[in-house]
Protein backbone atom coordinates (compact mmCIF):
# COMPACT_ATOMS: atom_id res chain seq x y z
CA UNK A 1 0.00 0.00 0.00
CA UNK A 2 1.02 3.57 -0.85
CA UNK A 3 0.44 6.48 1.23
CA UNK A 4 3.38 8.33 0.38
CA UNK A 5 5.31 8.70 -2.82
CA UNK A 6 8.36 9.94 -4.22
CA UNK A 7 9.73 11.27 -7.91
CA UNK A 8 13.17 9.38 -7.05
CA UNK A 9 11.39 5.82 -6.80
CA UNK A 10 13.51 2.80 -7.67
CA UNK A 11 13.71 -0.63 -9.28
CA UNK A 12 11.89 -2.44 -6.49
CA UNK A 13 12.10 -6.02 -6.17
CA UNK A 14 10.21 -8.76 -4.13
CA UNK A 15 11.22 -12.29 -2.38
CA UNK A 16 8.89 -14.75 -1.80
CA UNK A 17 10.15 -16.67 1.42
CA UNK A 18 7.99 -18.63 4.21
CA UNK A 19 4.24 -17.20 4.79
CA UNK A 20 5.81 -13.65 2.97
CA UNK A 21 6.07 -11.29 0.29
CA UNK A 22 8.36 -8.74 0.84
CA UNK A 23 9.65 -5.84 -1.28
CA UNK A 24 12.97 -4.04 -1.29
CA UNK A 25 15.30 -2.23 -3.09
CA UNK A 26 19.35 -1.84 -3.58
CA UNK A 27 19.77 1.99 -3.40
CA UNK A 28 23.61 2.04 -3.35
CA UNK A 29 26.90 -0.56 -3.88
CA UNK A 30 27.16 -3.00 -6.52
CA UNK A 31 24.75 -6.08 -6.50
CA UNK A 32 24.70 -10.09 -8.02
CA UNK A 33 27.96 -12.57 -8.18
CA UNK A 34 30.06 -10.05 -9.19
CA UNK A 35 29.52 -7.80 -5.91
CA UNK A 36 32.25 -6.00 -4.70
CA UNK A 37 30.23 -4.88 -1.23
CA UNK A 38 32.09 -6.00 1.91
CA UNK A 39 28.81 -6.25 4.20
CA UNK A 40 24.91 -5.68 3.22
CA UNK A 41 22.88 -3.23 5.50
CA UNK A 42 19.65 -3.38 5.60
CA UNK A 43 17.31 0.33 6.05
CA UNK A 44 14.03 -0.11 7.55
CA UNK A 45 11.83 3.48 7.17
CA UNK A 46 8.83 5.25 9.12
CA UNK A 47 5.20 3.97 9.17
CA UNK A 48 3.23 4.71 6.10
CA UNK A 49 6.47 6.01 4.26
CA UNK A 50 7.62 4.45 1.08
CA UNK A 51 11.13 2.57 1.58
CA UNK A 52 13.03 5.75 -0.94
CA UNK A 53 13.02 7.63 2.44
CA UNK A 54 16.41 6.06 2.56
CA UNK A 55 17.88 7.67 -0.21
CA UNK A 56 19.84 10.04 1.79
CA UNK A 57 20.64 7.59 4.17
CA UNK A 58 22.50 4.95 1.62
CA UNK A 59 23.91 8.03 -0.46
CA UNK A 60 26.16 9.04 3.12
CA UNK A 61 26.68 5.32 4.17
CA UNK A 62 29.68 3.49 3.74
CA UNK A 63 30.82 3.15 -0.24
CA UNK A 64 31.73 -0.71 0.37
CA UNK A 65 28.26 -1.41 1.78
CA UNK A 66 25.46 -2.91 -0.52
CA UNK A 67 22.60 -0.70 1.30
CA UNK A 68 19.12 -2.76 0.40
CA UNK A 69 16.08 -0.68 1.63
CA UNK A 70 13.21 -3.04 3.17
CA UNK A 71 9.34 -1.97 2.64
CA UNK A 72 7.92 -3.21 6.13
CA UNK A 73 4.70 -5.50 5.80
CA UNK A 74 1.52 -3.74 4.46
CA UNK A 75 4.07 -1.09 3.01
CA UNK A 76 4.50 -1.07 -1.03
CA UNK A 77 3.92 -5.33 -1.99
CA UNK A 78 5.33 -6.61 1.27
CA UNK A 79 2.36 -8.81 2.67
CA UNK A 80 1.50 -12.11 3.47
CA UNK A 81 2.18 -14.18 0.34
CA UNK A 82 -1.92 -15.68 0.72
CA UNK A 83 -5.32 -14.57 1.56
CA UNK A 84 -5.61 -17.67 3.51
CA UNK A 85 -3.62 -16.09 5.39
CA UNK A 86 -4.81 -13.48 7.92
CA UNK A 87 -3.79 -10.11 7.16
CA UNK A 88 -2.64 -9.15 10.18
CA UNK A 89 -0.81 -11.96 10.99
CA UNK A 90 2.52 -11.18 12.99
CA UNK A 91 5.72 -11.63 11.24
CA UNK A 92 8.42 -12.88 13.53
CA UNK A 93 11.87 -11.55 14.40
CA UNK A 94 13.10 -14.77 12.95
CA UNK A 95 11.29 -15.05 10.28
CA UNK A 96 12.12 -11.22 8.96
CA UNK A 97 16.03 -12.42 9.69
CA UNK A 98 15.32 -15.19 7.25
CA UNK A 99 14.01 -12.88 4.93
CA UNK A 100 16.65 -10.59 4.89
CA UNK A 101 19.35 -13.20 4.63
CA UNK A 102 17.40 -14.48 1.39
CA UNK A 103 17.81 -11.52 0.13
CA UNK A 104 21.92 -10.78 0.99
CA UNK A 105 22.36 -13.89 -0.57
CA UNK A 106 20.41 -12.56 -3.64
CA UNK A 107 21.99 -9.56 -3.91
CA UNK A 108 24.97 -9.82 -2.49
CA UNK A 109 26.48 -13.42 -2.00
CA UNK A 110 30.32 -12.73 -1.37
CA UNK A 111 29.60 -10.26 1.74
CA UNK A 112 29.62 -11.65 4.85
CA UNK A 113 29.22 -8.73 7.66
CA UNK A 114 25.69 -7.45 8.04
CA UNK A 115 24.75 -3.62 9.75
CA UNK A 116 21.07 -2.44 10.33
CA UNK A 117 19.55 1.36 10.03
CA UNK A 118 16.38 1.75 11.14
CA UNK A 119 13.75 5.14 11.92
CA UNK A 120 11.01 5.35 13.69
CA UNK A 121 9.22 2.60 13.39
CA UNK A 122 11.72 0.59 11.40
CA UNK A 123 14.16 1.12 14.17
CA UNK A 124 12.07 -0.88 16.56
CA UNK A 125 12.26 -3.38 14.27
CA UNK A 126 15.92 -3.12 13.89
CA UNK A 127 16.07 -3.70 17.96
CA UNK A 128 13.90 -6.65 17.31
CA UNK A 129 17.05 -8.35 14.44
CA UNK A 130 19.18 -7.17 17.46
CA UNK A 131 17.96 -8.89 19.98
CA UNK A 132 17.41 -11.81 18.29
CA UNK A 133 20.72 -12.47 17.17
CA UNK A 134 23.05 -9.33 18.82
CA UNK A 135 26.47 -10.74 17.36
CA UNK A 136 25.27 -10.79 14.19
CA UNK A 137 25.47 -6.86 13.25
CA UNK A 138 28.48 -5.64 12.69
CA UNK A 139 27.07 -1.74 13.07
CA UNK A 140 23.46 -0.33 14.32
CA UNK A 141 22.30 2.93 13.36
CA UNK A 142 18.77 4.01 15.09
CA UNK A 143 17.19 7.60 14.54
CA UNK A 144 14.29 8.27 16.31
CA UNK A 145 13.30 4.29 17.33
CA UNK A 146 10.25 3.50 18.18
CA UNK A 147 9.82 0.53 20.89
CA UNK A 148 11.09 2.22 23.92
CA UNK A 149 7.66 3.35 25.19
CA UNK A 150 4.61 1.56 25.02
CA UNK A 151 1.72 3.65 24.70
CA UNK A 152 -1.55 2.49 26.66
CA UNK A 153 -3.58 3.05 23.25
CA UNK A 154 -1.32 1.12 21.10
CA UNK A 155 -1.54 -1.72 24.29
CA UNK A 156 -5.02 -1.89 24.54
CA UNK A 157 -5.47 -1.63 20.67
CA UNK A 158 -2.88 -4.05 19.44
CA UNK A 159 -3.30 -6.57 22.36
CA UNK A 160 -7.00 -6.87 23.27
CA UNK A 161 -10.38 -7.51 21.88
CA UNK A 162 -11.70 -4.77 23.31
CA UNK A 163 -9.10 -2.44 21.29
CA UNK A 164 -9.89 -4.39 18.00
CA UNK A 165 -13.49 -3.52 18.62
CA UNK A 166 -12.62 0.36 19.32
CA UNK A 167 -10.17 0.81 16.44
CA UNK A 168 -13.52 -0.93 14.24
CA UNK A 169 -15.66 1.77 16.31
CA UNK A 170 -13.36 3.98 15.04
CA UNK A 171 -13.08 3.49 11.60
CA UNK A 172 -16.90 3.27 11.35
CA UNK A 173 -17.82 6.43 12.59
CA UNK A 174 -14.48 8.18 11.93
CA UNK A 175 -16.05 11.55 10.60
CA UNK A 176 -17.72 12.05 13.95
CA UNK A 177 -14.37 11.04 15.73
CA UNK A 178 -12.56 13.47 13.82
CA UNK A 179 -14.58 16.39 14.10
CA UNK A 180 -14.66 15.16 18.23
CA UNK A 181 -10.88 15.58 18.45
CA UNK A 182 -10.14 18.65 16.36
CA UNK A 183 -12.78 20.45 19.12
CA UNK A 184 -10.62 19.18 21.77
CA UNK A 185 -7.67 20.52 19.83
CA UNK A 186 -9.37 23.99 19.69
CA UNK A 187 -10.32 24.31 22.93
CA UNK A 188 -6.99 23.52 23.69
CA UNK A 189 -7.48 19.60 25.49
CA UNK A 190 -5.76 18.11 23.23
CA UNK A 191 -2.11 19.17 21.91
CA UNK A 192 -1.14 20.01 18.63
CA UNK A 193 1.48 16.78 18.00
CA UNK A 194 -1.29 14.77 19.32
CA UNK A 195 -3.84 15.79 17.19
CA UNK A 196 -2.27 15.97 14.31
CA UNK A 197 -0.95 12.14 14.94
CA UNK A 198 -4.77 11.67 15.07
CA UNK A 199 -5.51 12.90 12.33
CA UNK A 200 -3.03 11.56 9.87
CA UNK A 201 -3.58 7.88 11.15
CA UNK A 202 -7.49 8.82 10.43
CA UNK A 203 -7.74 10.58 7.53
CA UNK A 204 -8.99 7.62 5.23
CA UNK A 205 -10.87 3.90 5.47
CA UNK A 206 -7.60 3.06 4.31
CA UNK A 207 -5.00 4.23 6.06
CA UNK A 208 -7.04 3.30 9.44
CA UNK A 209 -7.04 -0.17 8.03
CA UNK A 210 -2.81 -0.04 7.39
CA UNK A 211 -2.61 0.90 11.16
CA UNK A 212 -4.50 -1.48 12.42
CA UNK A 213 -2.62 -4.39 10.02
CA UNK A 214 0.69 -2.39 10.26
CA UNK A 215 0.62 -2.10 13.98
CA UNK A 216 -0.40 -5.90 14.48
CA UNK A 217 1.67 -7.18 11.70
CA UNK A 218 4.73 -6.44 13.79
CA UNK A 219 3.87 -6.53 17.14
CA UNK A 220 6.17 -9.47 18.29
CA UNK A 221 8.52 -7.02 17.06
CA UNK A 222 8.95 -5.43 20.56
CA UNK A 223 11.58 -6.69 23.23
CA UNK A 224 11.46 -5.47 26.34
CA UNK A 225 14.38 -2.89 27.95
CA UNK A 226 15.77 -5.23 30.56
CA UNK A 227 15.90 -8.22 27.26
CA UNK A 228 17.62 -5.57 25.01
CA UNK A 229 20.30 -4.36 27.69
CA UNK A 230 21.13 -8.71 27.57
CA UNK A 231 22.03 -8.24 23.95
CA UNK A 232 23.73 -4.95 23.88
CA UNK A 233 26.35 -7.23 26.33
CA UNK A 234 27.11 -9.20 23.05
CA UNK A 235 26.38 -6.83 20.13
CA UNK A 236 28.46 -4.65 18.06
CA UNK A 237 28.36 -0.58 18.50
CA UNK A 238 24.52 0.80 18.54
CA UNK A 239 24.27 4.20 17.81
CA UNK A 240 20.45 5.76 18.57
CA UNK A 241 20.06 9.27 17.70
CA UNK A 242 17.26 11.59 19.01
CA UNK A 243 15.66 14.75 17.87
CA UNK A 244 15.87 17.76 20.88
CA UNK A 245 12.35 18.76 19.12
CA UNK A 246 10.91 15.64 18.33
CA UNK A 247 7.11 15.39 20.09
CA UNK A 248 6.51 12.01 18.33
CA UNK A 249 9.65 10.22 19.92
CA UNK A 250 11.22 12.25 22.33
CA UNK A 251 14.81 11.17 23.90
CA UNK A 252 13.20 11.10 26.99
CA UNK A 253 11.58 7.61 25.89
CA UNK A 254 15.08 6.07 25.77
CA UNK A 255 15.73 7.34 29.70
CA UNK A 256 15.43 3.70 30.88
CA UNK A 257 17.45 1.86 28.41
CA UNK A 258 20.48 4.81 28.82
CA UNK A 259 20.51 3.78 32.57
CA UNK A 260 20.81 0.28 32.28
CA UNK A 261 23.54 0.72 29.46
CA UNK A 262 25.30 3.03 31.08
CA UNK A 263 28.34 0.76 31.56
CA UNK A 264 28.21 -0.48 27.68
CA UNK A 265 30.78 1.63 26.28
CA UNK A 266 29.54 0.33 22.63
CA UNK A 267 26.12 1.81 22.91
CA UNK A 268 26.02 5.84 22.51
CA UNK A 269 22.90 7.95 23.03
CA UNK A 270 22.63 11.37 20.80
CA UNK A 271 20.73 14.46 20.53
CA UNK A 272 20.57 16.33 17.64
CA UNK A 273 19.18 19.70 16.51
CA UNK A 274 15.88 18.36 14.82
CA UNK A 275 11.73 17.21 14.95
CA UNK A 276 10.56 13.44 14.23
CA UNK A 277 11.54 14.18 10.53
CA UNK A 278 15.04 13.34 10.61
CA UNK A 279 15.88 11.77 7.24
CA UNK A 280 16.22 15.36 5.69
CA UNK A 281 20.17 15.71 4.67
CA UNK A 282 20.82 18.77 6.65
CA UNK A 283 19.71 16.34 9.77
CA UNK A 284 21.97 13.69 8.12
CA UNK A 285 24.62 15.42 8.13
CA UNK A 286 25.18 16.40 11.61
CA UNK A 287 24.02 13.21 12.56
CA UNK A 288 26.74 11.02 10.64
CA UNK A 289 29.54 13.34 11.40
CA UNK A 290 28.84 12.35 14.97
CA UNK A 291 28.69 8.71 14.57
CA UNK A 292 30.47 8.32 11.42
CA UNK A 293 33.97 10.98 12.46
CA UNK A 294 36.48 11.41 10.04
Amino acid sequence: MEFSTTPAQTHRQRIDHGLWTIEYAVLSGSTGAESTCESVTFGFHGFARPLEDLLPVAKRWGSTDCFIGVHLLHHGKSQPRSNSIPWDHPISPSELNDLLEAIAQREAPQAHERKLFGYSIGGRIALALVHLHPQKWSRTVLMAPDGLKKSPFYNLTVHTRLGRWAWFFIDRNADFIRRFTAKLHAIGLLSKHLYAFSEFHTKSHEMRMMVWNGWRAHRWCWPTHRALNQAFLESSRIDLIFGDRDKIIPASNAKRLKRLAKNQPHIHFHSIPSGHGMLRPEVLDDAFQRIFPL
